[in-house]
């Protein structure tokens, strides 16, 4: 005999991923319909990624030239913001319970730190696109999300 009780599975809070990509926006409107079905906070999360050093403005960095850093990386965060936003609003058309994070990696891992939010606030499911931004489409999933699904010790769910 099957017991129920210690098998259910009990949804509050769904993480989405989103970084502005088309697939990112299509698994977070997949998680507003899920959120909405089992009356479930909606989470979105964005990372603004570290400078990466070989390019233009890490060279700028690395050289001392930090006030184009923080321009680059206040770009970023008002573009995502922008992007989370219309989200956002969409879920609350539905009337589904939403908020918005947008986290700075500065140097750690951005992969692992959508698996260390979760952890830390109590996610029951993380919903993400199959890739991202990567130049690599003919990949099937994604290095972020492939990161992301080998790290997670919540249940993550693959929107292709």
């Amino acid at each position: 005999m099957v017991n129920r009780k210690a098998n259910s599975v009990s949804l509050k809070k769904i993480l989405v991923p989103v970084d502005g990509s088309e697939i990112s926006i299509k698994a977070a409107n997949y998680a507003i319909h899920v959120a909405k079905l089992v009356n479930a906070e909606l989470i979105l999360i964005n990372i603004i990624e570290d400078v990466k050093q070989g390019g233009a403005i890490g060279l700028q960095e690395r050289y001392g030239n930090i006030s184009i850093v923080k321009a680059f990386k206040k770009a970023r965060k008002q573009s995502a913001e922008e992007s989370l936003k219309k989200i956002q609003n969409s879920a609350q058309k539905l009337g589904v319970k939403v908020k918005s994070v947008i986290l700075d990696a500065d140097g750690r891992n951005d992969k692992k730190m959508v698996t260390e939010y979760a952890v830390k606030n109590n996610v029951n499911l993380i919903i993400i696109g199959s890739k991202g931004r990567s130049k690599f489409k003919g990949l099937w999933v994604g290095g972020f999300t492939n990161s992301v699904l080998h790290h997670s010790t919540v249940p993550v769910l693959v929107v292709p």
